[in-house]
């Protein structure tokens, strides 16, 4: 009937981009759980769109960027190593003008340090250096060359012992990367001594097993001793006793390698590294019983490639309680996150975007049992992940409280009516938390590259619970792992004109509260033949 009105029509996009970020794929195949842009945000476990944390410097600046952090427990503590230029420090967080102590100074200029945990003692290995060894056996604990530890041999043939990488696994400690026999494992006899040489130690010449190629780590991985090269991967059953003939090849993966030592993350029982291609993991399939290596980045594979391309110094970390794998390009200043409790339907997990500004962006990454993550940044100063800002500090309990910005950018959404254009009446979304939170919205139709609207407004959910000011000396963020309840908000856009497909942009500049996007509903009418 002519007169008819027309039924207000509704499609909840409840979850947009539940997926997160695909750059890989043209936007108009996808659907609306992906993003194409997903900057500095994360998820909440139920799923929902929220602000990455923010970075809280506990160090005044240590003069160079952190090269490398690691957590050792010596047997009756936990300690906190940085490493800076050549120097390997201690660092006391409870101490913040003064955290910086007991240096240990080696013979080379840069921090790129592999620390290794073993037996309550600590090694430090970097490429063309020799290895230095945090002794528990004196008091009070030193950092010292391995050379220098009472009964020390060098492997027969090597004059300088300067091994690249580590493990500290199966009862033996394990070496490789070394200058002068880049494809030879070096191991040490059983836990006691850890000496090199002795009775019980030995090596691993791999020249016959994957031709040339140079050891870039060492890992367990499901029981076996797993040795990366840049273009080949071994993998050996039984190492707990390398002497034996149960110790023995078990396959040889070739074509594919490990383009960086600290990209490797034990993740559950699988290994994540950063190969020429991006991000892929050992996974085992106990059915065939073997090892087929799985790309976990093809949603972002010819971003991680241009990366890689023109930079290899990468940092990963492996967040426990969040599921998260970082990794990051440090001198590109590009930080991807990998979401493992959530796989998508291309079978990776959900991926997004970080970045900082003014230094603050990571040199060095770990995840440290007293801490949680802590995060060594290029302007030289530490930082752990809390809060809703990045904050710096400059000494005598004084800090700077930065915003910073979560953005995302939707797939084109098709409004599924065909040849006929639909008319938009309204977009509703309901935003939990994000107390003074200001927002942007742009909206794009029919593949514009220009916005058909762009609107502001600020969140203001009134609180229910105790609000805590994180930062504060009445704050409860330290107090409590539990976040106080804020309200709900609904935000009602009214819509004008005429789209086939729409496409959002959304961004929130941060105010020191946690803010998650709990539902989009998108209200229109059936148009007419455009």
């Amino acid at each position: 009937m002519a007169g008819e009105a027309k039924q207000l029509q509704s499609i909840p996009l409840d979850t947009i981009g539940v997926n997160g970020l695909d750059t890989q794929t043209n936007p108009t195949a996808l659907g609306p759980n992906w993003f194409t842009k997903a900057h500095n945000i994360t998820y909440t476990e139920g799923g929902k769109v929220t602000f990455r944390k923010g970075l809280k410097q506990g160090t005044l600046n240590a003069g160079a960027a952190i090269g490398a952090i690691h957590e050792h427990y010596n047997g009756t503590e936990h300690l906190i190593f940085g490493a800076v230029d050549g120097d390997i420090y201690e660092v006391d967080l409870t101490d913040k003008d003064n955290a910086w102590i007991n240096p240990y100074n080696s013979a080379v200029s840069t921090p790129d340090w592999q620390f290794v945990n073993f037996n309550n003692h600590c090694f430090a290995f970097q490429s063309g250096a020799e290895y230095v060894h945090y002794d528990t056996s004196v008091t009070p604990n030193v950092w010292d060359l391995g050379r220098n530890d009472s009964g020390y041999t060098a492997p027969s043939g090597v004059t300088t012992f300067d091994p690249s990488c580590g493990l500290g696994f199966y009862g033996r400690l394990w070496v490789g990367g070394i200058t002068e026999e880049p494809d030879v494992v070096f191991y040490t006899n059983v836990l006691g001594n850890h000496k090199w040489g002795s009775s019980g130690s030995g090596y691993i010449d791999l020249k016959s097993v994957w031709g040339h190629d140079i050891i870039v780590a060492i890992k367990a991985f499901a029981g076996k001793l797993a040795i990366f090269g840049e273009e080949n991967i071994v993998l050996y059953n039984n190492p707990q006793d390398p002497s034996s003939a149960d110790f023995a090849l078990d396959e040889v993966i070739r074509g594919i390698g490990c383009v960086s030592r600290d990209s490797i993350q034990e993740i559950g029982d699988d290994l994540y590294f950063m190969s020429k291609t991006g991000v892929r993991s050992l996974a085992r399939t106990a059915q065939l019983d073997k090892l087929p290596l799985t790309e976990k980045s093809i949603t972002i594979k010819d971003d991680l490639i241009d990366h890689i391309i023109n930079d290899t110094t990468i940092k990963s970390v492996y967040v426990q309680d969040e599921g998260l794998y970082i990794v990051s390009f440090v001198n590109r200043k590009a930080t991807y996150v990998f979401d493992t409790k959530f796989i998508t339907e291309k079978r990776t997990p959900r991926v997004t975007s970080w970045d900082w500004r003014d230094g603050r962006n990571p040199s060095s990454l770990a995840y440290t049992q007293t801490y949680g993550l802590l995060v060594g940044q290029s302007s030289g100063r530490i930082a752990t992940y809390e809060g809703y800002y990045d904050v710096d500090y400059s000494g005598s309990g004084v800090y700077t409280y930065t915003p910073y910005t979560g953005s995302f950018s939707t797939t084109w959404i098709d409004l599924g009516q065909g040849v006929l254009s639909s008319i938009l009446k309204k977009l509703i979304l309901v935003v939990s938390g994000g107390q003074g939170t200001d927002v942007g919205l742009r909206m794009y139709r029919d593949f514009d590259t220009t916005p058909k609207l762009s609107r502001t407004f600020k969140l203001n959910p009134a609180f229910s619970g105790s609000p805590a000011y994180w930062g504060k000396a009445d704050s409860l963020y330290a107090t409590s792992k539990f976040q106080p309840i804020y309200g709900l908000k609904e935000t009602s856009i009214p819509l004008a004109n005429t789209a086939k497909y729409l496409r959002l942009e959304m961004d929130g500049v941060t105010k020191g509260y946690k803010a998650s996007l709990q539902s989009l509903s998108l209200l229109f009418k059936k148009g007419k033949i455009l």
